[in-house]
């Protein structure tokens, strides 16, 4: 949002203010769009798996080479993983909320995933709501009806 001043001597300023935004999605463009952030989030926080990534690249493709395809990229993440974060153990992790990065990222996938246990009576790990985390605060979703 743009808002002008008007300050002595007649001279006109201007400052932005954050802007809010909406953004219509489908059910499943919203899932992508969650699941892509928990890689992220993740990856960030030194959990290298990329679960939803790689299970999207290989799908499709004989059982076995999915497999195969899957234990060659883990353990190329490892590897990769002792080079970028050299302090940290394979199973270690900075955590939901290990930087503002991390912590903003977990918590708009996590409140995708809240509002679809909310909207599907679902009861598991996403039927309670995120935890606090990032610097940018919550996100606000809510459901509409298309018929």
């Amino acid at each position: 949002m743009l808002i002008y001043k008007l300050v002595r001597g007649g001279v006109l300023t201007y400052e932005f203010k954050d802007m809010k935004y909406k953004i219509e999605l489908s059910e499943e463009q919203m899932r992508l769009i969650a699941q892509c952030l928990e890689d992220v989030s993740r990856f960030a926080s030194g959990q290298w798996e990329m679960q939803n990534t790689i299970e999207a690249i290989v799908k499709g493709l004989p059982f076995d080479e999915q497999n195969k395809r899957r234990d060659g990229a883990k353990e190329l993440l490892r590897q990769t993983k002792k080079v970028l974060l050299p302090e940290m153990q394979d199973n270690s992790s900075k955590g939901y909320n290990g930087n503002d990065f991390i912590g903003n990222t977990y918590q708009i996938y996590r409140t995708i995933l809240h509002q679809f246990a909310k909207d599907k009576n679902w009861d598991n790990v996403y039927s309670s709501s995120a935890l606090p985390s990032g610097n940018l605060g919550t996100i606000k979703i809510e459901a509409i009806d298309v018929s």
